[in-house]
């Protein structure tokens, strides 16, 4: 199975603290192909390290430059894509407090990128994805490990 690995999604995998740590990292180790942008790599690097689990942080920064992920190259086509997503999608997300917030440009990306290799599938632990529309003409997100439940 191809997917595209969120923050989310890569941190329960590699936090062993985080729930359903086990669950993540098996959906992730079983993948066929799993895909990261440099926006998510930031982002799971600066959780893991700023939350004290600086091996995990160091053990991601390992799979990714041994060639555990593949690095999704990044255009300005994509960077105007997750804007106009963004902006779609803005106010709609429902936020802590019960304010309504935006998709940000990480997960905008990764339905830019999802939509460029063609799957739907995504190992993520966030929800905003249940309220957007992926691009590859899939009609909704699969949301690993989580939808494969049941």
């Amino acid at each position: 199975m191809r997917l595209i690995a969120d923050t989310g999604g890569i941190v329960a995998a590699m936090n062993t603290a985080e729930p359903d740590h086990e669950q993540y990292r098996s959906t992730l180790e079983s993948a066929s192909l799993a895909v990261v942008t440099p926006l998510v790599i930031a982002e799971v690097h600066y959780l893991l390290s700023s939350n004290g689990a600086h091996e995990a942080a160091s053990d991601f920064l390992e799979d990714l430059s041994g060639g555990f992920y593949e690095l999704a190259p990044l255009s300005a086509e994509d960077y105007t894509q997750a804007a106009v997503l963004i902006k779609r999608y803005e106010g709609r997300m429902e936020r802590k407090r019960r304010k309504p917030g935006s998709l940000d440009l990480a997960d905008a990306m990764n339905i830019v990128i999802a939509s460029r290799y063609g799957t739907n599938i995504l190992l993520a632990t966030d929800q905003d994805y249940r309220v957007t529309q992926p691009l590859s003409g899939h009609q909704y997100f699969v949301l690993l490990p989580h939808d494969a439940e049941g």
